[in-house]
């Protein structure tokens, strides 16, 4: 039976878990840069910016925003290799695909924004 072949070749490899935590460390820093912009570019002064996070699952990171009133998902990444998914809701990614991967050279910005994973064109 031949292999199912994916629309992106990173979704076939596994990757050094210290080179994802790295990875995911700079994707992390980077969805924070975007909120601290979004938060400056919109003259917010009632409260410092939401802050991003992350809960650790056994194949998903949950990427989490927060304010100090609530948190929601902002992406998954799944920790095998990389792949950055929509949220589906608090506890698993959204079941229809892979918009983007932390090892591309931005980290993934150009498929996030500062609340979440962009929408499939």
């Amino acid at each position: 039976m031949p292999k199912k072949k994916h629309a992106t070749p990173w979704t076939r490899m596994e990757m050094n878990p210290i080179d994802v935590q790295e990875r995911l460390d700079g994707y992390v820093e980077m969805v924070q840069n975007k909120m601290n912009a979004y938060w400056k570019r919109c003259n917010f002064t009632h409260s410092p910016p939401d802050s991003i996070t992350v809960d650790y699952g056994k194949k998903y990171a949950r990427v989490v925003h927060q304010n100090n009133v609530q948190r929601s998902v902002h992406t998954f990444v799944n920790m095998i290799n990389g792949d950055i998914l929509k949220s589906g809701g608090w506890k698993a990614p959204a079941p229809n695909g892979v918009r983007g991967n932390i090892f591309e050279n931005d980290f993934g910005a150009s498929v996030v924004n500062e609340y979440g994973a962009s929408y499939l064109k």
